[in-house]
C-alpha cells in the first residue's frame, strides 16, 4: 500500500462512518469487528455470516461492508454479486489473503471499491475504509502488475460492456449520452470508465481511445479503429484519473 494509504486514519465528515463485516468465518469476522470498534470515525453496524445474511444487511444499510474473503474467494463472490444484482447503494471493500488476479479483476468488474491484504497493519485498514467512505477507490500497490502478468492485451481483457462504453468514449459522447445508448445511467457509465482505465492503466479518455485504435485482433484482422473524433477532446469534469491508491 502507499505511505497515504498506511497513515493516519482520514477523518470522514461528522458522523462516523457505519461499517458492516461479511466474513462466514465467525472467528475472523469477530476480530474484524473488535479491531474496528477501536477505530476513530468509525461504527461497527453488525458482523453478517456473508451471503447468507444478504436481507439482514439491506436492513442494517451499512455505509461501507468490509468482506473478508480468505484462502477461497467464492463466497465473498457470491455476496458482493447478490449486492449488485439488489441494487443494495453501498460501499464494499474487500479483504483478501492473496492478490491475485482473478481478485483484481473481480473488483474491477463488480466495481468495489476497495481491496486490502490481511499483511495490511490496521492503521492501513482504517485508512481504507475512510477513503472508499469518501468516495475514492483504494487497491493495492501492484495491481497493475498483477494483471501484467495475464498477457499483453490489456484492451482484450475488458468486458463486453466495458468494450462497448470504450468504444463511444473514443467516439466522443458524453456521459449522459452514453448511459441513453446503453439504457444505464450516467453513474454506471463513470463505474465502468473508472474500472477501463484502471485496467488499461491510463488516466483520461484520450488514452483509453488510443489504445483501442492501436489494438490489433488475432489472426492479423484490425480491431476497430475508433479515434477521438471532433468532440472527443476531454470535457471539463469528465476525466478524472483512476482513483487507486
Amino acid at each position: 500500500m502507499t505511505d497515504e494509504l498506511n497513515a493516519a486514519t482520514t477523518i470522514v465528515g461528522r458522523a462516523p462512518v457505519r461499517i458492516a463485516v461479511a466474513d462466514d468465518r465467525r472467528l475472523v469476522a469477530d476480530a474484524l469487528a473488535a479491531l474496528i470498534r477501536t477505530m476513530d470515525g468509525f461504527e461497527l453496524v453488525d458482523v453478517f455470516d456473508g451471503a447468507a445474511e444478504l436481507s439482514a444487511i439491506v436492513a442494517r444499510d451499512p455505509g461501507v461492508l468490509l468482506v473478508a474473503t480468505g484462502a477461497d474467494p467464492t463466497g465473498g463472490f457470491k455476496l458482493v454479486r447478490a449486492l449488485r444484482e439488489i441494487g443494495l447503494r453501498v460501499e464494499i471493500v474487500l479483504l483478501a489473503d492473496v492478490l491475485s488476479p482473478e481478485l483484481v479483476r473481480f473488483t474491477l468488474d463488480q466495481r468495489v471499491s476497495g481491496l486490502i491484504l490481511t499483511d495490511t497493519p490496521a492503521s492501513g485498514l482504517a485508512a481504507c475504509l475512510g477513503r472508499v467512505a469518501s468516495g475514492h477507490a483504494v487497491l493495492p500497490a501492484d495491481w497493475q502488475a498483477v494483471l501484467a502478468t495475464q498477457g499483453p492485451d490489456p484492451v482484450g481483457s475488458l468486458s463486453d460492456r466495458q468494450l462497448e462504453v470504450l468504444r463511444l468514449v473514443a467516439e466522443g459522447y458524453s456521459y449522459e449520452e452514453i448511459g441513453r445508448r446503453l439504457f444505464i445511467s450516467a453513474n454506471t457509465v463513470k463505474f465502468h470508465l473508472r474500472a477501463i482505465y484502471m485496467r488499461l492503466g491510463v488516466r483520461n479518455r484520450v488514452a483509453a481511445a488510443r489504445m483501442l485504435s492501436e489494438r490489433r485482433r488475432p489472426e492479423g484482422n484490425p480491431a476497430d479503429k475508433v479515434g477521438p473524433g471532433p468532440g472527443s477532446e476531454i470535457r471539463p469534469g469528465e476525466d478524472e484519473p483512476p482513483r487507486a491508491e
